[in-house]
């Protein structure tokens, strides 16, 4: 019987866990996607970053944005020497992950950073970038 229980504890390694969306941060403060297609119409000191993993950033993202997943952001903003008063804008599909990077950009010292969802960019009908197959 321990053994059929074990098996259960490795069950998602084995055959892979479907993907969640964690839920939006509270306090995080959410930029529109009218507000940011704004900003990144003018010479606006901002840097939009895709927290998304590769794969998705790779299939659609919004044009002008830097790739960074969520988990390397922080090393990558210090290695890319980010002024603190950059706005700094993060994005992901429904606003989980990005919301969450907000949070962690703030304690890093920048007092200007929001998130903005895909989702929100995508319904208020903004052109999304494709990376070519190689």
């Amino acid at each position: 019987m321990k053994w059929v229980l074990a098996l259960f504890d490795f069950t998602p390694l084995l055959f892979g866990s479907p993907q969640t969306h964690p839920s939006i941060a509270p306090g995080a403060k959410e930029t529109s996607a009218q507000s940011l297609h704004s900003l990144l119409g003018q010479d606006a000191k901002v840097l939009v970053i895709d927290v998304r993993a590769p794969k998705e950033y790779y299939e659609s993202h919004i044009p002008q944005t830097l790739s960074i997943p969520i988990e390397r952001l922080p090393k990558m903003i210090r290695q890319l020497r980010v002024p603190k008063d950059t706005m700094i804008v993060t994005v992901c599909d429904h606003g989980g992950r990005s919301s969450h990077a907000v949070l962690e950009i703030q304690k890093m010292g920048y007092k200007t950073s929001s998130f903005c969802p895909l989702d929100s960019w995508r319904r208020d009908g903004y052109h999304l970038q494709k990376l070519k197959s190689k």
